[in-house]
This record gives C-alpha cells, sequence and structure tokens, in this order.
C-alpha cells in the first residue's frame, strides 16, 4: 500500500533521540519491512529522515514555554497541513498513520483531503496528560482537536488497554485495538560483557547496580528510586541513562539523602549504547508512583526483558500484564519505598 505517516508533536522529530522518534521510526522500517510505499510528514530532526521515503519534514519552531509553547504547536499543526498537501495529494496514499499529537489534526486534514482510510496511532490522551503534569494551555481548542482526530479515524490503535478504555469512552462506535509496544531484539539480546561495561561507564566492579533508561519525567518515580537507595547497604547505587527537566530536583534531593555518591547520572544515552548500561547493572528499575490514571507502555520494561536483566517494577497496568503477575519480574506496590529496597535486596 501507499501510506503517509504523520506525526506533528514537536516533541517527536525525524530522527530523533527521544523514546517516541525512536518508537516512530521503527514504526516507519516496520512499513518499509513489509514493503509498502512510505511517505512520513513531520518535524525535521537533526539528521537525514530514513531512506526509502518520501518525507516532508519542517524545522522545529525553537524551544517555548506556557501559552506560547501551545501556540506554536497549534500554528505548526496548521502550517504543516498546508505546506504537505500538495505532496501528499500526488502521493495519493491509501492509509494516513497518524500519531496522536497535541493540537494535532493533520492526518485527519490530509485523509478527508486526499479520501485515504485514516489511522490514530494513541499512546496517551494528551490533553489528559498535559493537564496532569504540566499547563494545558488553549485547553478548549486542544481537547476539541484531539476528541475530533479520535472519533473521526477509521481506526484508532492504542498502546494499552487502558488507552483504549479511554478511547471507547470517548467514541463508543469506533473500532479500535490495542497493540503494546515492542522491543529491537537483535540490539537488546546481545550485550557486552559486564566488567567492560562497568569499566566504561564507570560503574565500580564491586558495585550492586541499579538501574534506570529513560527521559526523567515527573511521573517516572525516579524520587522513590532514591529514597529507596537510602534504605539499602553501601555497595548498592543508582545508574541513571536519561536526562530530563527534573534532573536537577533529583540530584538536590540525592543530595539531602546523602546518596549523592552512590548516583551515576550519565545524560542522555544513544540508543544503541543502552544495552551496555543495562550489561553493567544487576537489577532495572520502573518504579513509578501512584497515578490514577496509569495507561502507559514503557518502552524501558520491554528492553529491560530482552536484555534479561532482572526487573523490579511497580504494580501497575500494562506493567503486572508484562511481567505475568510478578512471574518475570518482582511488583512493589507504587510508591512504597520500602518495598522498592525489598525488592531490590531479594534480588541481589
Amino acid at each position: 500500500m501507499r501510506i503517509t505517516v504523520v506525526c506533528s508533536d514537536l516533541g517527536v522529530r525525524v530522527p530523533g533521540t527521544k523514546g517516541a522518534s525512536l518508537h516512530l521510526e521503527a514504526v516507519i522500517r516496520g512499513f518499509l519491512a513489509a514493503e509498502h510505499q512510505l511517505q512520513v510528514i513531520g518535524v525535521a530532526g537533526h539528521g537525514p529522515p530514513p531512506p526509502g521515503v518520501d518525507a516532508v519534514l519542517l524545522p522545529h519552531p525553537g524551544r517555548a514555554e506556557g501559552l506560547q509553547q501551545a501556540l506554536n504547536k497549534l500554528a505548526f499543526a496548521d502550517a504543516l497541513s498546508q505546506q504537505a498537501a500538495a505532496r501528499v495529494a500526488a502521493f495519493r496514499p491509501e492509509v494516513i498513520y497518524e500519531r496522536l499529537a497535541l493540537f494535532g489534526n493533520v492526518g485527519m486534514a490530509l485523509a478527508a483531503a486526499t479520501g485515504a482510510a485514516h489511522v490514530v496511532e494513541i499512546n496517551a490522551l494528551l490533553t489528559r496528560e498535559e493537564a496532569a503534569w504540566r499547563n494545558l494551555h488553549l485547553a478548549d481548542e486542544a481537547v476539541r482537536r484531539e476528541l475530533a482526530v479520535i472519533a473521526g479515524a477509521d481506526l484508532r490503535v492504542a498502546v494499552s488497554e487502558e488507552v483504549a478504555t479511554a478511547v471507547r469512552d470517548m467514541a463508543s462506535d469506533a473500532t479500535t485495538v490495542v497493540v503494546p509496544n515492542g522491543v529491537d531484539v537483535e540490539l537488546f539480546g546481545k550485550l557486552p560483557m559486564r566488567a567492560g561495561a562497568r569499566a566504561e561507564l564507570g560503574v565500580p566492579p564491586d558495585a550492586f547496580a541499579m538501574c534506570f533508561t529513560g527521559t526523567i519525567r515527573p511521573w517516572h518515580g525516579l524520587d522513590v528510586a532514591l529514597r529507596a537507595l537510602a534504605h539499602l547497604p553501601q555497595q548498592y547505587m543508582l545508574v541513571v541513562a536519561g536526562d530530563g527537566e527534573i534532573r536537577g530536583e533529583l540530584e538536590a534531593l540525592a543530595g539531602s539523602l546523602n546518596v549523592a555518591e552512590r548516583v551515576r547520572w550519565l545524560g542522555h544515552v544513544a540508543h544503541e549504547r543502552v544495552p551496555t548500561v543495562l550489561a553493567a547493572c544487576n537489577v532495572a528499575l520502573a518504579p513509578y508512583p501512584p497515578l490514577e490514571h496509569f495507561a502507559f507502555s514503557p518502552l524501558k520494561l520491554y528492553e529491560y526483558l530482552a536484555a534479561g536483566v532482572p526487573v523490579v517494577a511497580s504494580d501497575l497496568g500494562q506493567i503486572r500484564q508484562v511481567l505475568s503477575d510478578g512471574r518475570f519480574g518482582k511488583l512493589v506496590t507504587p510508591g512504597d519505598v520500602q518495598a522498592l529496597a525489598r525488592a531490590v535486596l531479594d534480588v541481589g
């Protein structure tokens, strides 16, 4: 088929380094491997687009905060729709596959213009997420667009059953399927030797190393991991492969807990080097706090499992299902510092 992949999310560049960008590129590679003709519409990254695709990638408008950030997202989505219209019409897609984005109705508009089937991939209800963790500006317009995209699509692909349930509440008569995230088994199935990995990352050879990989967000529960570290013996340490908006707060917390010397902040780590991080560690963490609407399908969880690293994770949503109620990893009460520490000790 001829498929146009659309993502107007300013945080998801093509190519990009964030998990969402890596996921989008994996979807693109999957379509190409299935021998579909492909076109990609989205945000330009810091390198060339994937080979073998017709790409319309507009430059990022630059960082902004608050209301200006919302205005930028709104303007970018509208500009992308207009500038891609002629190229998409010439490509004549049979399917437009859109990753849901805040204020993003680009795929919906292009599908309407070309008569293509519209498929929307939903990794989270972004208006709900933005309102809960940041500050949703232009809320009425954001909600209106999100509902129109979800309700109007021919098919909705939800990343978890929790997301699918919320989507069905919004559009009860719409076709919705659940496709959880996956993993690059070739990349994560072949780890380097632990000694070499530790030497490369500066992890002491006699340490018991816990690790966390991914962008550092308020809802990832790294504060719980730091507090748990304070209850563990001195040879235990935490390796953090990732960066994010609250790293400074977490570094300050580590200092106040007197565990700063036992935390190795690696900053951003290229995806192809994440297996080295996992090889250096004894246990991998997904320490999410209590979240009322936990609907994630954490990429890190699949990567931990593919690498064969013992997992300690919060007992929430899809995590429980993936770990088979604790068969494939230890499940702990979300936000329970003592429970997390005990589970890590059990692994040790």
